[in-house]
């Protein structure tokens, strides 16, 4: 499977949520994607400003950036080489546009 029917495959499930996780308000966490030891969520029912975590598997880090431009906003500081990572994460337009579909999805509710 290529990047592109991967990045498909991902849009249409977070666009077409199970009806009941809507009309409940459940949260569902949603993993973009993992790069050695760092994950980027979407949290469904997360608050504003629109925005996605940044977290370790050991909890070392719980960090948040707004998913606009990539503006740090709370959580651990975490090292210049991580947030580089993260910053190059999301200039891919594919996982910005991913990260923006998660959110619209919020709005919806």
């Amino acid at each position: 499977m290529n990047e592109d029917e991967i990045l498909l495959n991902n849009l249409s499930y977070y666009l077409y949520a199970p009806l009941e996780y809507v009309l409940k308000g459940i949260q569902i966490k949603e993993r973009i994607l993992t790069s050695g030891n760092l994950q980027l969520i979407v949290y469904s029912n997360d608050h504003n400003p629109p925005h996605f975590h940044v977290i370790t598997k050991d909890g070392k880090i719980d960090a948040r950036f707004t998913i606009e431009d990539c503006t740090p906003l709370k959580g651990n500081v975490i090292s210049p080489t991580d947030e580089k990572r993260v910053r190059a994460f999301h200039a891919d337009i594919k996982v910005k546009l991913m990260m923006e579909s998660i959110w619209a999805k919020r709005e919806l509710k």
